[in-house]
């Protein structure tokens, strides 16, 4: 059904409840399989996000166990680069210096596999509570320049969601400036600011003409990667949203080379 509508490349998620099945390797060969059958790349990949919050030691060392996986996986698909999420949740209690070392603590471990299986990390900006919350509601990574001084602490790139940066009230077009070279991937997706709704291009609020300006000029060389909901849909209307979802890919192409 991608290849029909007009998709080259794939970025493939990997939750940890996928990574902990006893057959995820059989899976997973499967699926690099039916990709390549299809003509269809793995370009990137996103490394589990689904944290056991309240969780055990030993449901976070499962966790770990699975996205040291997910790395593994990646890396053997040949993916450009994969996105990670620097484990923070919503709260009225944020630190942000607490905040930063924990994520720092969170992610060592994967970034340093990482760098030995010689794949790139994106680690990726993080959404807000939405324009119409209480501003007391916080969250770490949400703020363009917090999570470029974290990736080069961990000597990694950036994964710049737009669906995410909406939310979180960011000048993407600015912000898209300031990350600069360190942006290795984008989820592109559409949204009114208020929740992770994950809309195909051009369905929400986004200045698409800015956001995608910016990315030519600070040289961005990756896919217009989208990260669109479709699981809701009735199955006689995937096709169709697919199709939209290519075109709308390819329009940000042409706006990007007329930039």
């Amino acid at each position: 059904m991608a290849v029909e509508a007009g998709f080259e490349e794939f970025d493939m998620g990997l939750n940890s409840k996928l990574m902990l099945r006893e057959d995820w390797q059989a899976e997973l060969a499967s699926r690099g399989e039916a990709a390549a059958k299809a003509g269809i790349r793995i370009r990137y990949a996103h490394i589990p996000f689904d944290y056991p919050r309240g969780g055990t030691d030993e449901d976070w060392e499962r966790f770990a166990l699975a996205s040291m996986r997910a790395i593994d996986q990646a890396a053997a698909w040949g993916a450009d680069c994969a996105a990670i999420h620097p484990r923070c949740f919503m709260t009225e209690e944020y630190d942000a210096d607490r905040e930063y070392a924990q994520a720092v603590g969170f992610l060592g471990p994967f970034c340093e596999h990482a760098a030995k299986r010689g794949l790139q990390l994106g680690i990726e900006i993080m959404r807000g509570a939405g324009a119409s919350a209480p501003a007391r509601i916080r969250r770490f990574a949400t703020d363009t320049d917090v999570l470029i001084r974290l990736a080069d602490e961990m000597g990694t790139g950036v994964c710049w969601d737009t669906g995410h940066a909406n939310i979180s009230l960011q000048d993407q077009g600015k912000c898209i400036h300031k990350v600069g070279k360190r942006l290795k991937m984008v989820h592109i997706n559409d949204n009114f600011a208020e929740d992770d709704v994950h809309l195909a291009p051009f369905l929400g609020r986004i200045g698409w003409d800015e956001t995608i300006g910016a990315l030519k000029e600070i040289g961005y060389a990756g896919s217009m990667n989208l990260e669109v909901n479709c699981c809701r849909l009735p199955e006689e209307l995937r096709r169709p949203y697919a199709a939209y979802m290519a075109a709308s890919g390819r329009f940000l192409i042409e706006l990007f080379e007329k930039a």
